[in-house]
């Protein structure tokens, strides 16, 4: 039992489990046990529940099948899902349930490893790429939307700057002959927080003194 809760525990990491209510968290776990649901099957059964919540359509609870076989249990739900999924729009009954509510972030400020410097997340042989490069200067966001991946690698509440983002600036080797498109907003939204830190004049400054590296400081991953 308690090698597959550390499972369980594993895969629910960097999920948005913790957005779901008390009970759905509970019912997830209780037939994540009983079931023994893969890595990837609790992933998914979580991004169904916060799916349904967010087009108020019921409860997980509702719709999860009864049946003793895990996979006729699994495939069940899953088409379910997709039913769902292309069933036609309608408001008639919908609930606004995210009132917009104040937030509050800790800021931070410490030396990060490595430059994280790096191609768009997209490129690849098989893309027409724009060839992006993405320049990592501030971690997590001040929104909290559902669909981005930002919120499942950091802590929302919590926007760290890093502090040696000017020599890294400083210490970039590029090519001389080359134009790059540098972006800055891999991690974050990078003009939510304006000039903190100095960050855009860092960026700007950059971009001054070499014409030929564009910055895209507005870009968004």
């Amino acid at each position: 039992m308690n090698s597959y809760l550390d499972k369980f525990n594993d895969a629910i990491q960097n999920t948005v489990f913790h957005k779901l209510s008390q009970n759905e968290q509970a019912f997830i776990k209780e037939k994540s046990i009983q079931y023994k649901f893969t890595f990837s099957e609790i992933k998914q059964i979580i991004d169904i529940t916060r799916d349904l919540e967010m087009w108020n359509e019921g409860r997980i609870e509702d719709i999860f099948p009864k049946h003793p076989q895990k996979r006729v249990v699994f495939t069940t739900l899953k088409k379910i899902y997709e039913e769902l999924k292309i069933k036609p729009n309608s408001y008639e009954h919908f609930e606004l349930k995210n009132d917009p509510q104040e937030q509050k972030f800790y800021f931070k400020t410490e030396p990060k490893e490595g430059l994280g410097l790096g191609l768009c997340p997209v490129a690849s042989e098989k893309t027409r790429c724009c060839n992006l490069l993405t320049l990592d200067a501030v971690e997590s966001c001040g929104f909290d939307c559902s669909y981005c991946s930002i919120q499942s690698f950091y802590n929302q509440n919590t926007i760290t700057f890093d502090s040696s983002f000017a020599q890294k600036l400083k210490n970039l080797n590029l090519d001389k002959n080359k134009t790059y498109h540098i972006g800055t907003g891999q991690s974050s939204d990078s003009l939510l927080w304006g000039n903190r830190e100095h960050t855009l004049h860092l960026v700007a400054k950059h971009a001054h003194y070499n014409p030929k590296r564009r910055t895209s400081n507005g870009f968004f991953g």
